[in-house]
């Protein structure tokens, strides 16, 4: 269940580019967490994309010269293995750059933020990756 916020340049995605790199961006984040695809579990993957104006991404101390696409990810610890963490900055680079339209190599950056389960709240409880796991595969979306 990460929870993904893209920051990026205005216009980097259009609507229809946002839409489809969420889906994917989903179903990669929980294929790399081994957990469920089911309605249930989708619907607590949470995916942002923010957007700044020109003048407001710098590189250094200068206005950037070039349109740098930022995720970052925050997973509950111990959800992702060393080979989890692999595909997924290996495969949300690909999605970046397929639905920014970005050539090779694609200017992005992928940061994964580890939290304590202790220190995750959903609804007012602490969270269970365990849990979320074992759940039931036609369990209904919140």
């Amino acid at each position: 269940m990460p929870k993904m916020i893209i920051h990026s340049p205005e216009g980097t995605f259009d609507a229809p580019a946002r839409q489809r790199a969420a889906a994917e961006l989903s179903t990669l984040g929980l294929a790399c967490e081994e957990l469920p695809a089911s309605p249930f579990v989708k619907s607590t993957v949470w995916i942002y994309f923010s957007e700044y104006a020109p003048d407001a991404v710098f590189m250094g101390d200068r206005p950037a010269s070039r349109g740098i696409v930022t995720l970052q990810l925050y997973a509950i610890e111990g959800g992702l293995n060393d080979d989890g963490k692999r595909r997924l900055i290996e495969g949300a680079t690909d999605i970046i750059g397929r639905h920014s339209g970005a050539k090779a190599p694609v200017p992005a950056y992928v940061v994964i933020h580890e939290i304590e389960e202790s220190d995750w709240g959903i609804f007012g409880k602490t969270a269970d990756l365990a849990a979320l796991r074992a759940s039931a595969a036609d369990a209904p979306s919140i």
